[in-house]
């Protein structure tokens, strides 16, 4: 496997003893245009923490996912959205929705998964960590 991650300069000095093969500095490259991603890929799984609808966009158009793979979005497709009455809740919440819906129903393009609770704790989620952790994940807190 080969674990790309996004960061700063200042978090950097972190990533390698976090699993990272390779770091790249959002403040200075995007992730989709880097010629070292674009030849290792295709990739089977994309976590988007931060950027939204752009980075799924261009997950397809560079063709960094694989067919089969996965992108997870843990963000909304706006930072900021305001949200008063039902209208505004399907503008900010159902495009993600509808994708989620429409790469599952379309067996040739990434699966796209939104966790629109983000990183909740919820009944069974620390049963999970506990299994990514005694397959290898590390858990670092950052100072």
């Amino acid at each position: 496997s080969f674990v790309v991650v996004t960061s700063t300069t200042d978090k950097e000095w972190l990533m390698p003893s976090l699993g990272a093969d390779r770091v790249i500095n959002y403040e200075e490259k995007d992730w989709w245009e880097d010629e070292e991603l674009l030849w290792r890929a295709p990739f089977d799984l994309i976590v988007d923490l931060a950027v939204g609808r752009e980075a799924w966009v261009k997950a397809k158009q560079s063709k960094l996912l694989n067919r089969h793979g996965e992108f997870l979005a843990i963000t909304l497709d706006k930072p900021l959205v305001e949200v008063h009455n039902l209208r505004q809740a399907f503008t900010a919440f159902g495009p993600m929705q509808w994708r989620m819906l429409w790469t599952r129903l379309w067996p040739f393009t990434p699966r796209y998964t939104w966790l629109g609770d983000g990183l909740e704790i919820k009944p069974g989620r620390l049963a999970e960590v506990a299994r990514l952790v005694d397959d290898g994940m590390k858990i670092v807190l950052d100072p």
